[in-house]
């Protein structure tokens, strides 16, 4: 089992609770009924490990005791999905990031229309002065072989 996997149980327990509390060492005593000590202690330690993941996220709390853990207003908000909780929060972080990375594109797509088309205008400028000099020099020409 993987402390992920372990905090997604504890969640769902603590949210299934009608007071919305457990006592852990009940809790993990329940879970290792039937297991012998190495196995045990290995879950149990799992089990901790999960419990420090939630409450460092916000899921839970500590209760008055030590011993009892009371469900976290983000605990709430899921409503005991730790999975869901999981998903929202890797697309808050993807969507803060993208917010701050955007300008720096955003900005050079500017950059770059502002230069296509300063490029654009001047060419463009170029071409019709070239033709006014060039109409008026073949006007010239044609008017002095008239004469």
């Amino acid at each position: 089992m993987e402390v992920y996997q372990a905090a997604e149980i504890i969640l769902k327990a603590i949210h299934d609770d009608i007071n919305g509390t457990i006592v852990f060492s009940d809790f993990v005593a329940h879970q290792t009924k039937g297991l012998d000590d190495i196995n045990s202690a290995e879950l149990y330690g799992i089990y901790n490990k999960a419990l420090l993941v939630l409450i460092d996220e916000g899921l839970c709390n500590r209760g008055t005791h030590p011993n009892i853990i009371e469900l976290g207003q983000k605990g709430i908000d899921c409503k005991g999905d730790y999975r869901k909780y999981i998903k929202k929060r890797n697309t808050r972080n993807f969507l803060e990031k993208t917010r701050r990375i955007l300008p720096i594109p955003s900005f050079i797509f500017v950059v770059m229309g502002f230069y296509f088309t300063y490029m654009k205008k001047t060419s463009n400028e170029r071409k019709n002065k070239a033709n006014i000099a060039q109409h008026r020099k073949d006007s010239i020409l044609h008017s002095r072989g008239r004469k």
